[in-house]
């Protein structure tokens, strides 16, 4: 039977031209038409391409239209854009530094270090510029000027002008500009000697006709763009107007870490200016990723700008705060122990392990208190981190590849980052050991099979000099058997009326339950227990009390617990991360004797312990 319509299920070239031909040979003028070697075949192909086209780029153009499947960052903006979501900029790196002038000339009862004041820093033997961003102010006392934690920004600090107009659009003409930065001052006219300072707003609650405000917003090209009140929402601009924009360019991460800094700028009373860092540089990022944005912005949206669930906490901070890597949040009632009226907050930054004060300040007051709901208090925790000690023992055959067993560890240690940077470092992170192991295995063809046993390492920060007591919850089981053995030491400590080096130890009882006892090696390495137990163990739930512990030093470089883990499965909550950290990984390769094809390979066999 004639086939008289064309099938449209086929989007590939080859099958669109398959179904043209199919439907032209069911017509009766093509009745026994070769289609393969006549010049029809040629219009087939430009028909088939045609139709083939259309498709592709129809597809292209709506995955576009949607935040989840765009793959273009001013796609993804312009949808983000639409529910009310400004991606982060750029962030230049911040540090706080004391600045004290001596011998100056002269000693008047104040002395300004001015806006823009220059200082200098050298990372990786590339000197970078920290700028000033106000006119600080200080007294003349006991014979100097001491401006302290003084905050001063890395970048390039550049201004732009506007002449306001009906079709006037203000584009910030340079990438990479840090948001945070922007001063906006406006003029009447170009002669005129006074000035309107206009703040930027990220939602238009509460703003009315006269609110002097602009607002910010991504456009193509990866700029930014700024806009005014219409005269309802925000003062209107007249014709005339001139609009100054100052601004930092960023950076973003090069100069994080930054430690020391000498003064460039103008010179102060003729004076000799010395600095002190209160705060090394952080917080220079790079401009949020369109993944970053996919997350975000929904979060964003349903947070609606106020914080009432810990969702809520989580998308302000995450969208607001560029510096956050992974935060978490939980209520106060879910709390161990419990505190009520409180959402407790823990936030890993970028480029450090824990925020500084002065950072903690900046979000409570500058993110949260104005979204906050009034009976909650708000309470920054630093995080705690579960490191992992890695052994593992790959077995490999070397007729399989023709990489040495150095070149293996090689690709063994990528993996174990790759898992850490994939897995881990985050609130939400699980350590799954088959899925790690399997990575290890997959990491060189020629791998057979790994060994691998891990300790736990919790590290606590001493109180020096006092007699403290420190309560620790890992939350993962502890390694219990029931009979003597030693699943948890700590560090060397030194103790309050002696000179030895001390270590606790853990001493199984009954029940689940277990003491601590600290013990110095003597000079033939035996251990010497002092007559008495400082604290107790609970085994099924992970947690630890040391009482009473006198702290005087240590004799490494942190006082910290090592444990036996009772699963190889590795968990955290609250404000725990688990991580595995490089130093404490250990890698062997070796030729697995059975697959090489060694005669007396199952005799010769290495065996690893599986245990700790």
């Amino acid at each position: 039977m004639a086939n008289k319509r064309i099938a449209t299920t086929e989007l590939d070239f080859d099958e669109i031209k398959t179904n043209l031909k199919t439907f032209l040979k069911g017509q009766s003028e093509f009745e026994d038409y070769d289609f393969d070697g006549s010049a029809m075949s040629v219009l087939l192909d430009v028909l088939a391409y045609n139709t083939h086209y259309n498709a592709l780029y129809t597809n292209l153009a709506v995955n576009e239209s949607f935040l989840d499947s765009a793959s273009k960052r001013g796609s993804v903006v312009s949808r983000a854009k639409e529910i009310g979501y400004v991606p982060g900029s750029a962030k230049c790196p911040t540090a706080y530094v004391d600045v004290t002038v001596t011998n100056t000339t002269s000693t008047p009862n104040s002395l300004i270090l001015p806006k823009y004041s220059v200082f200098r820093t050298t990372v990786n033997d590339t000197n970078y510029s920290f700028y000033t961003l106000e006119d600080n102010i200080t007294l003349y006392n006991d014979n100097k000027y001491t401006f302290s934690n003084i905050q001063i920004r890395e970048g390039v600090p550049l201004s732009y002008k506007y002449t306001a107009s009906a079709t006037q659009r203000y584009i910030i003409p340079n990438l990479d500009v840090d948001l945070s930065t922007i001063n906006v001052r406006v003029q009447a006219t170009a002669n005129s000697s006074s000035f309107e300072t206009f703040v930027n707003q990220d939602d238009i609650l509460n703003i009315g006709a006269l609110d002097k405000v602009f607002f910010i917003k991504e456009i193509e090209g990866e700029l930014y763009e700024l806009e005014f009140g219409n005269g309802v929402i925000g003062k209107a601009l007249s014709d005339g107007n001139v609009v100054n924009i100052e601004y930092f360019v960023s950076n973003k991460e090069i100069a994080n870490g930054a430690k020391t800094f000498s003064y460039q700028g103008s010179t102060l009373l003729g004076g000799m200016v010395s600095t002190l860092t209160q705060m090394p540089a952080t917080g220079g990022v790079d401009k949020e990723d369109i993944n970053t944005i996919r997350y975000n912005a929904p979060r964003a949206y349903s947070a609606q700008n106020r914080g009432v669930t810990v969702n809520d906490y989580k998308s302000l901070i995450l969208s607001k705060y560029d510096e956050a890597e992974s935060v978490n949040v939980w209520g106060g009632e879910d709390n161990i122990p419990p505190v009520y009226g409180k959402v407790f907050i823990s936030i890993k930054p970028k480029t450090t392990d824990t925020l500084t004060q002065t950072q903690k300040y900046f979000i409570k007051n500058n993110i949260l208190k104005s979204r906050n709901v009034v009976t909650i208090t708000p309470e920054i925790i630093d995080p705690e981190y579960i490191e992992l000690e890695v052994n593992t023992t790959v077995y490999y055959n070397p007729k399989n590849t023709s990489r040495t067993a150095s070149q293996i560890k090689t690709l063994v240690s990528q993996a174990v980052v790759a898992y850490n940077d994939n897995y881990l470092n985050s609130f939400d992170g699980i350590f799954r050991f088959s899925q790690f192991s399997s990575q290890i295995d997959a990491a060189e063809a020629s791998i057979v099979s790994n060994i691998t046993t891990l300790k736990l390492h919790r590290q606590v920060q001493p109180k020096y000099g006092l007699i403290a007591n420190y309560n620790i919850n890992i939350v993962n089981p502890i390694y219990y058997s029931g009979v003597p053995e030693q699943c948890v030491l700590s560090s060397g400590i030194y103790i309050d009326g002696s000179t030895e080096v001390y270590y606790l130890e853990d001493m199984p009882m009954e029940n689940g339950l277990g003491v601590f006892r600290i013990f110095y090696y003597d000079i033939d390495i035996n251990k010497q227990y002092l007559p008495y137990t400082i604290g107790e163990i609970i085994y099924s739930t992970g947690t630890i009390n040391i009482n009473g512990l006198n702290i005087t030093g240590i004799s490494g470089t942190a006082f910290e617990f090592i444990i036996k883990p009772q699963s190889n499965d590795i968990v955290s909550i609250r404000n725990q991360l688990v991580t595995i950290p490089t130093q404490t990984t250990t890698i062997d390769v070796i030729v697995d004797k059975v697959s090489s094809g060694d005669a007396a390979g199952n005799a010769n066999y290495i065996f690893t312990s599986s245990r700790n």
